[in-house]
């Protein structure tokens, strides 16, 4: 009774894919976690207009959040500040849109209009922006791009190629081109390319490129979506404009104006719809991530979000698992556990089938979920069969209802994490003794909302308290099911405790104790925990607390505790052993924290604190993190307290606000000049 009893479970994405679905879908969460629901329809009626798809135009976001935007009509790109825009405010008092280039040259220079232009820009259409600031703009009139520094406000480069660019594409380093009617992309960083990067045969010239969150370019080729490294993967999306990829590696493609914008999760040999997104005004001409995540347009009424469309759920559906095998010819199954959500005005019911040896007969089909465009399963050889048709119930069958447990999960010492909105819930499994057993949902709604399911899992065998009363209670078949099944609540709750007895050596463990008692292993050892600490920093605290009150107010001591609240290496510096320090009268018992990192005001807190409590007291120290940069001549010494990249903590110098050389410079760091690969008036310049 002690023990945890096995059970069959049903989990994963791929098992919940190897069951028979009927009107249900099924999501996968950021974390991998499939859930089982209703599914959807959504209400979609529109015109779509005749004719050609309008002319494409860019939209990108810089690292500062700001908004670029291309007219190719009026040959010019135009800046707007997204932050500030309220897409409910009237047009007339919405922050007007700056000319990006109109100003740059009043005498005309490097955007000075051709003869017939409308304005400094021949046909500007995509848009990209890199990690650094810039700009990169796909003259189509003129068969070139433009890299143009956002900071510096001046033009960097004019890339000619062999066709005219249409869409642009980036992954922060590199940026894509689509070439107009040539079987290759060109690929370009701002300082360096192009180069021609041939198409896999059979696909058509792209017109609109993204890039995944994985650093994957996807291709927009005449209504097919392409992922480059996998073209037999393509598929074909009718009035499709333009692609982009969410933070969670969703797909959204836009189709024409007035139509709803699609969104797929990719996998793998497959592909599910997820939920639309309403695009009201949609000009067709792109889309582009915001920096929340989010997509957004442009419309007649300016920049605007796309918002999820509205959902009917079905009222009911089905989801039959395959056979769930005990091991054991007659056995008796015990509870079932599911992890689900059952909002208000929703319902689970629950089915049990059993059998020993299945009878002769057709199988249940294995229906894949509403959702899913398509499934490819791997060695489907393997998967155990589905239920016979005459162990499938029929509508009105499915009876039986569930318990919500105010325990929790049976499983001893597991907690729900608080941003779970799954409860765990209990039924008893009626059904004749089978070795197999087929276990049917059906979940109901009001078509708002609708039931979530992401576990299923069946004890076997039942419980054995029938052995411990006399024969005479069981001797009736009709008679010991209902004594077993009015037991097994009692038998379930003394089982719980013998288990989390047995299992109490889980809560000596920090890697296994719930959150909640590490302040009380902690005390153990004289330890008292920071709650602003993370969780698994405060099981790494404890599990070498030891080590570190052996080492207390030592250099490795000292580094290794803050190691482990930041994650990262730390470098302590006793200042009497720098070169150059001077007297050791003058330098002893200080030294500096240097962490290569830029902290927040908390984390500053904790490392102070730290420090505080466990240095020798008669110490004193500095605390440096790249907020504090690089000064030569300043406490700079190679390879001891220098880090060579990127700090951002240095600000551009503001008039009245800054101190030019204390946290300010004139202007950003930039790539040097590089001998036989340089060229003047391009990537270099005179003073």
């Amino acid at each position: 009774m002690a023990d945890l009893r096995p059970f069959a479970l049903v989990q994963s994405e791929d098992q919940w894919r190897r069951s028979a679905h009927l009107g249900t879908s099924l999501q996968v969460g950021p974390s991998q976690t499939a859930a089982v629901q209703l599914a959807w329809e959504t209400e979609e009626v529109v015109e779509v207009p005749d004719g050609p798809a309008p002319t494409a135009a860019g939209l990108a976001f810089d690292p500062w959040c700001r908004l670029y935007h291309s007219l190719p009509e009026e040959g010019r790109v135009e800046r707007l500040l997204w932050a500030a825009a309220d897409p409910l405010a009237a047009v007339e008092e919405r922050p007007a849109p700056v000319s990006l280039f109109a100003d740059e040259t009043p005498e005309g220079g490097d955007f000075a209009p051709g003869e017939g232009e409308t304005g400094v820009l021949a046909d500007p259409r995509g848009l990209a922006v890199d990690a650094e600031g810039r700009l990169f703009v796909a003259e189509t009139g003129a068969l070139r791009i433009l890299v143009f520094d956002l900071q510096e406000r001046r033009l960097l480069r004019r890339v000619l190629l062999p066709a005219a660019p249409l869409g642009l594409a980036t992954d922060g380093r590199k940026v894509w081109a689509a070439l107009a009617g040539t079987p290759s992309l060109a690929v370009l960083e701002a300082q360096t390319g192009p180069r021609l990067v041939a198409l896999p045969p059979g696909i058509d010239p792209p017109t609109r490129l993204a890039v995944d969150p994985d650093g994957k370019l996807w291709l927009l080729a005449g209504g097919t979506v392409v992922p480059l490294d996998r073209p037999g993967e393509g598929f074909f999306v009718p009035g499709a404009t333009d692609l982009a990829f969410q933070e969670d590696g969703a797909l959204v493609v836009a189709r024409r104006p007035g139509q709803d914008f699609l969104r797929f999760r990719l996998r793998p040999g497959g592909r599910d719809r997820l939920p639309q997104l309403k695009a009201r005004g949609y000009d067709g001409r792109g889309i582009v991530r915001t920096p929340d995540g989010r997509i957004g347009f442009w419309s007649a009424r300016g920049f605007r979000h796309a918002v999820p469309a509205r959902q009917r759920y079905l009222a009911s559906g089905r989801v039959v698992t395959f056979r769930l095998d005990s091991g054991d010819f007659q056995t008796v199954w015990g509870r079932l556990f599911l992890d689900a959500c059952i909002p208000k005005e929703t319902e689970i019911r629950v089915h049990f089938a059993t059998a020993d040896e299945p009878p002769e007969e057709v199988m249940l089909a294995r229906t894949p979920p509403a959702n899913a465009e398509v499934m490819v399963i791997s060695r489907p050889d393997l998967s155990p069969p589905m239920p016979p048709l005459s162990l499938v119930p029929a509508e009105g069958e499915v009876r039986q209802k569930l318990h919500r447990r105010e325990t929790g999960r049976e499983i001893p010492w597991t907690e729900t994490a608080e941003d779970d909105p799954l409860e765990t819930y209990e039924a008893p499994v009626i059904a004749p003794p089978g070795r197999f057993l087929w276990v049917t949902l059906e979940l109901y709604g009001d078509t708002q909302v609708t039931p979530r399911v992401r576990s299923v899992r069946v004890e076997r065998p039942a419980h054995e308290l029938l052995r411990h009363l006399p024969r005479a209670y069981s001797r009736d078949e009709a008679a010991a099911d209902f004594l077993r099944r009015y037991l097994a609540p009692l038998e379930g709750s003394l089982a719980e405790l013998g288990a989390r007895a047995a299992a109490r050596r889980a809560l000596l463990d920090p890697w296994s104790a719930p959150p909640e008692m590490l302040p009380w292993l902690a005390g153990f050892v004289g330890l008292v925990l920071d709650e602003r600490w993370p969780v698994q920093a405060k099981r790494r605290l404890v599990e070498e607390a030891a080590w570190l009150f052996r080492f207390r107010g030592t250099v490795p001591g000292l580094r290794r505790f803050l190691e482990i609240y930041l994650e990262r290496q730390v470098l302590l510096v006793e200042h009497f052993r720098t070169r150059g320090a001077g007297s050791f009268e003058a330098h002893a018992h200080r030294f500096s924290v240097v962490i290569p990192a830029a902290l927040d005001g908390e984390q500053l807190d904790v490392v102070r604190h730290v420090l505080e409590v466990h240095r020798p007291a008669h110490t004193l120290y500095d605390l440096c993190t790249v907020g504090t940069g690089m000064r030569v001549g300043v406490g700079l010494h190679v390879e001891l307290t220098s880090v060579v990249g990127r700090s951002s903590e240095f600000r551009a110098l503001q008039v009245g606000a800054a101190a030019l050389g204390r946290g300010s410079v004139i202007g950003r760091p930039v790539a040097g000049t590089r001998t036989g690969k340089s060229r003047l008036g391009r990537d270099s310049r005179v003073g």
